[in-house]
């Protein structure tokens, strides 16, 4: 339960953070989907069904508070999470290899995923060369941050569990 809790509270951090601070800053106005994080660390750390209904409901948040067309992040994310399950049985889960291109690939995804809803709403034309570099400039960043954030909250998940179970047993072993 504590480990539900634990991707609730950062998931909903990490939602503020992408839709309210993050377009504040210049620099960061046209970064990655931050959310790309919780999608790879439930896809490669839970087996459970449960796992693929919350990157449905996560997809469902973002699509209502980002403004952008509706369904974009529902898609981009389920397609991620059956990405990278039916992947992850290749490789072991700790591979930075992995990381690296499924960071890739979720934002190719999601990218693709736009751009698809732009042609189809507005024609060719819709897409400039400009918004191509942009993509491009997406995926090098996430190469780098987005492995390396998915490290970080395994580790973080960890500890926080640890803790948990530490204090569970302090409780319960005063009750003997």
């Amino acid at each position: 339960m504590i480990r539900f809790f634990f991707y609730f509270c950062l998931s909903l951090v990490l939602i503020v953070v992408q839709t309210s601070i993050l377009p504040g800053f210049s620099v960061f106005s046209q970064s990655f989907d931050l959310l790309f994080v919780i999608v790879l660390s439930l896809s490669l750390r839970f087996s459970h069904p449960g796992t693929g209904v919350a990157v449905f409901l996560l997809g469902c948040v973002m699509d209502s508070v980002s403004g952008g067309p509706f369904g974009l992040y529902i898609s981009a994310y389920v397609w991620i999470y059956i990405l990278v399950r039916s992947l992850k049985s290749l490789v072991h889960l700790e591979n930075i290899v992995f990381l690296v291109c499924m960071s890739a690939v979720a934002v190719v995804v999601e990218n693709a995923f736009l751009v698809f809803t732009f042609v189809v709403g507005k024609g060719v034309d819709a897409v400039s060369s400009r918004d191509l570099v942009l993509m491009v400039k997406q995926m090098m960043l996430a190469l780098v941050v987005v492995p390396l954030m998915v490290l970080v909250v395994d580790q973080l998940e960890r500890g926080v569990t640890l803790i948990a179970k530490r204090l569970e047993g302090k409780r319960f072993d005063g009750l003997e």
